[in-house]
């Protein structure tokens, strides 16, 4: 496998495990023109505290209350976010979820345990580094209104420091060209796009319950 390759999985397989800071709707109104009609706009972004990571922004047609189920059925998670190799809900109450996660990067292992914070529930969710392999890892999802009534914009960010030079550096010069294809999925789930509402639960995802937590 050439370097190049394993640059583009690692960073492929970390973003889709670090199911952002704020984007306004008034910057995103900036792009409105390039957003609504499909494109998804990405760049590079630096947290307030200085990690490095990128935001995405894509247009869905879907309602809010749809996009926010999407968001946080952990039923499904990981049929919208395949990277994910196994996960289970440690706990979940109206306030967010606490979730463990598995995922492999070529050369390494990930675990780690992420506590999702419902901040402003139907709106904007955060999430946060608890515990496991990841240093740090932080960032959000956010759903705003577009010019179109019948459009939201969707808004992701990520910013991680992986505690290691490699896979920081592959995050840093993947991640801009993987973001495209990992919003893809989500916008295509939430729109119903070849939507299998009869596809059971995957035998790898969990509650804690499930296994007498």
């Amino acid at each position: 496998m050439t370097v190049d390759a394993v640059v583009r999985r690692i960073a492929f397989v970390v973003i889709g495990l670090l199911p952002l800071i704020l984007i306004t709707p008034a910057n995103a109104g900036n792009d409105w023109a390039k957003i609504l009609p499909g494109e998804i706009v990405i760049e590079s972004a630096e947290s307030q505290d200085g990690l490095d990571g990128i935001r995405a922004v894509f247009a869905v047609a879907a309602s809010r209350d749809r996009i926010w189920k999407v968001l946080t059925d952990y039923d499904n998670f990981q049929e919208v976010f395949p990277q994910i190799d196994k996960m289970i809900v440690l706990e979940e109450d109206d306030s967010g979820a606490t979730i463990e996660y598995w995922g492999s990067a070529v050369v390494i292992n990930l675990h780690y345990v992420l506590r999702r914070s419902y901040v402003e529930p139907g709106r904007r969710l955060t999430w946060q580094h608890v515990s496991g392999d990841l240093e740090r890892l932080k960032g959000s999802w956010q759903i705003i209104e577009s010019p179109d009534p019948s459009v939201h914009a969707l808004v992701y960010e990520s910013f991680a420091d992986l505690g290691f030079g490699l896979v920081t550096w592959a995050v840093r010069l993947g991640a801009m060209n993987e973001a495209r294809h990992m919003a893809l999925r989500p916008r295509s789930w939430i729109e119903g796009v070849a939507l299998n509402r009869s596809m059971p639960r995957r035998s790898n995802q969990h509650r804690s319950e499930d296994r007498g937590r």
